[in-house]
Order: C-alpha cells, then structure tokens, then sequence
C-alpha cells in the first residue's frame, strides 16, 4: 500500500517507477537500469535493504539510496547513513518531505527526517557495534542452536553467506568463538536467551 502511494506520487513529477518486492529484485533492477535514486526499506524481504545497498556499492553502483520504513529509531538511521544511504525517513512522512529528501538526494546531499534529527540531537545513541538486520537473524538463529547450514537454507542464503555474517559479528564484538559470541550479543541485548 505504502509503495502504492509512492508510485502515485513520483508519478505525479514525472519520474520512472520500477516497483520491486524483494532485496534481490532491487539488486537486479539496479544492475539491469541504474535509476536516478531508489527507495527502499530496511526491512525488504530476502536480502535487506542495507545489505542491498552494499551489494550495489561493493560493485560499483554509485545510485543514491533513501530509506523510506518502519524503523523510526534514530539509531537505525543512524546505521543505514553509516552503511551509504544518503537518506532515512519514517513511513509516517508527508509525501512533500520524500520529495524534499529526493531532491537533496538527487543533488549529492544528505537527507534524514526532521523528526528523527531531533531526536538524534537530544539522545546520541551510545557507540554500539553496526550489525545489520541479516546478522542480528543469523544471530537469533544461532542462538536457538541451528547450524550454518540449516540457517542457510531458512534464510535463502549460502552457507559461505552465513558463515561470513557470523564472521563479522564476531569481529563487531569482539570475540573469537560461537559461544563467546552468545554471551556478548546478550550481554548487549541483541538476544534474550
């Protein structure tokens, strides 16, 4: 629906709309036709939006990204800019403010939600290790005991994928062995159990 309300929007300024549903269609329509911009949200299904974003930036895809979700915590705002978005706004968003962002964007600047600037601005988020949505599933999965493997196939992901996200947990933490990995993750509160 949300996407929807989009298209009609863009349509209104003239502007091309390729609607994908999954982080791998979006990986794909990138490399088929890199857009002016593309919007996104984190939490697209099957490769998220970040890790998306890395796979285009990681080849070269120099497309500007803006998040466009659920997520209206300043510290996952926060984490996308860190990653390469050159924007982040809450779906709650006026469509004039997406454009505004678009704008920006288009022109080689930044641009995060007012609201969530506040309140960037009033709360600086401790410096937290960045794991992304895909490590903190691979962590979830880890921690209710599946193997590499299982993970792999629940996720849709190679073993190799796994065992790398698992990998870079380990570094972003600190620790050099799965259990290790556990109790830190729940040391920090990325798992309960």
């Amino acid at each position: 629906m949300v996407a929807q309300a989009i298209c009609h929007l863009l349509s209104q300024v003239s502007a091309a709309v390729d609607m994908v549903t999954s982080g791998e269609a979006l990986v794909a329509s990138v490399r088929d036709s890199p857009p002016d911009v593309v919007i996104a949200d984190v939490s697209i299904p099957g490769v998220n939006g970040i890790d998306a974003m890395k796979i285009l930036h990681d080849e070269g895809h120099k497309t500007p990204l803006v998040f466009l979700s659920v997520h209206d915590e300043p510290s996952m705002a926060a984490m996308a800019l860190r990653a390469g978005a050159m924007g982040y706004l809450p779906k709650s968003a006026a469509g004039e403010e997406l454009l505004r962002a678009l704008g920006d964007v288009v022109e080689g600047r930044t641009y995060v939600a007012s609201t969530l600037t506040a309140r960037m601005a009033a709360d600086p988020a401790p410096v937290q290790p960045r794991l992304t949505p895909s490590h903190l599933r691979v962590l979830e999965l880890v921690a209710q005991g599946k193997r590499p493997k299982e993970i792999a196939g629940e996720m849709g992901l190679s073993v190799r994928t796994i065992e790398s996200h698992k990998y870079m947990m380990m570094q972003e933490l600190g620790v050099r062995t799965t259990l290790a990995l556990l109790r830190r993750a729940k040391e920090k509160g990325y798992i309960s159990a």
